[in-house]
Formats: C-alpha cells, sequence, structure tokens
C-alpha cells in the first residue's frame, strides 16, 4: 500500500482496499474510472516509505511513506537526512522513528 502521510494521496495498491461505491465491487472498469476522478489518486508518483529494511534517507519521525512532491518539499526544508549529509549515521538511521508527542508538565 502506497498512501502519502502528510498529504493523502494514494497509488494502484492503496486503490485495492478502499471501499468503493455501491454497485462497482465487482467491475473493475467502473472503479478505474471512479478512481480516475478522485483528486488523492496519484497513480504515476513515486513513493518513499520505511519498512523492514534500511533505506539511504531518514524522513521525519512518525512519518511511514510519503509522495515524491512530499519528500522533495521534506527534503528541501532540511527535514529528510540522506547518506549524503554530513548527519547522516548508519548506526541509528535509514529506519522508520515513531512520533512520540512531548508532553510538559503534569
Amino acid at each position: 500500500m502506497a498512501q502519502c502521510d502528510e498529504c493523502g494521496c494514494y497509488d494502484d495498491n492503496h486503490a485495492e482496499i478502499l471501499d468503493y461505491p455501491a454497485g462497482m465491487e465487482d467491475d473493475d472498469e467502473k472503479q478505474q474510472e471512479w478512481l480516475e476522478e478522485q483528486e488523492d489518486y496519484e497513480p504515476h508518483r513515486y513513493y518513499y516509505w520505511h519498512a523492514d529494511i534500511q533505506e539511504d534517507y531518514q524522513m521525519p519521525a512518525g512519518y511511514e511513506c510519503l509522495c515524491e512532491r512530499c519528500f522533495g518539499n521534506f527534503l528541501n526544508l532540511g527535514q529528510i537526512i540522506t547518506t549524503d549529509d554530513a548527519a547522516w549515521n548508519p548506526d541509528e538511521m535509514g529506519w522508520f522513528i515513531p512520533y512520540v508527542e512531548e508532553t510538559h508538565g503534569t
């Protein structure tokens, strides 16, 4: 499945688990027509993700999947670290990092 955690766009893999409107559950042609009308359906974008293998980039905490547009935005803002960056630490980076909300006070 590929659905961008930032903007919500998705590809065909994610489309397989969508709940389609009534009457088109078994009609591939109608499903495809409906998908193409959806604003967030972006099957031609590349999707970056973190899973159970080490990647050559570190996304911000809490992000598991980013489309190429959002990935580029974060990269331009310096919020993604790649193996080309001096800050790259191969022992700690390249894996999914869950987002942990900081709490202050009691």
